[in-house]
């Protein structure tokens, strides 16, 4: 009896946003990935001009796309903590698990999660604060432990919270990132990595440096111009328009999920 076996290559847990069938499927449709001779663009290479793509924009933003648990250390400003508590994180927080005091290398206080309070917009996390709002409601209340003891106040430590400023004394640990990446950062990401590997085929698909194809045949002469958007590059058209969608989105993305950056120092 005959059999059929079929063999696939594919990934998981790759961490990108968008596959790099994906990518050219919607944004690179029609444009020949290979060289002149044949050799196409492994899906290797388009995959880390998507993972490029997708660090930029993280940076960019001071985001995480997928869900990362980020365990961080932060400066006590008075001024912030006079405001029910106010703590100023790097991420936007999707879900607040653990909020401790430290003085060098020994544990302070460890406050109860049911304190811990954060600002939510329907299921996208772009508020960067956590407050302090104390609450005895639940079935523990406050409590102690070997370390720390939790007042229903809000000063426990009266000697050092006088005063204004305590390097790293914070240290949260929380979730960010989306289960579901909101859209306009999904396009981001994308545009960004499909300008990339234009360019790379651009330069490679006719040649480095031709911008148009002669051809004479019995004294008849035909000339082809390969950069027919009359932009410098062989896809100049296309990258414009998503250089041009890029430029047109960033103010309102920038305002919407980085907000105004600032420290106290």
């Amino acid at each position: 009896m005959g059999k059929l076996v079929l063999k696939i290559q594919y990934g998981i847990n790759t961490g990108l946003v968008i596959s790099p069938t994906e990518l050219r499927s919607k944004y690179l449709f029609g444009i020949p990935m290979c060289s002149n001779d044949g050799t196409k663009m492994s899906t290797e290479a388009i995959m880390n001009h998507i993972r490029t793509a997708q660090t930029a924009v993280e940076n960019l933003f001071s985001i995480k796309l997928n869900k990362t648990v980020i365990e961080e250390t932060r400066d006590y400003v008075r001024q912030e903590f006079m405001s029910w508590g106010f703590i100023r994180t790097m991420y936007p927080i999707a879900y607040i698990d653990n909020l401790e005091g430290w003085i060098n290398d020994v544990c302070q206080i460890t406050y109860p999660r049911e304190w811990l309070s954060i600002k939510r917009q329907e299921y996208v996390a772009i508020y960067r604060n956590i407050y302090l709002i104390p609450n005895t409601g639940s079935k523990d209340g406050a409590h102690m432990t070997q370390n720390s003891l939790i007042y229903n106040g809000l000063s426990p430590h009266l000697g050092w919270f006088g005063q204004t400023y305590i390097p790293n004394y914070w240290r949260p640990r929380y979730v960010t990132g989306w289960d579901t990446i909101p859209a306009d950062l999904m396009d981001l990401v994308a545009k960004y990595a499909a300008l990339n590997v234009l360019a790379v085929i651009g330069d490679v698909l006719y040649g480095i440096g031709i911008t148009s194809i002669n051809i004479t045949l019995d004294g008849v002469s035909q000339s082809t111009p390969l950069s027919r958007s009359g932009q410098g590059g062989l896809f100049a058209g296309r990258m414009k328009q998503y250089i041009d969608d890029i430029d047109r989105m960033m103010p309102s993305m920038r305002s919407k999920y980085r907000g105004i950056a600032f420290e106290v120092v």
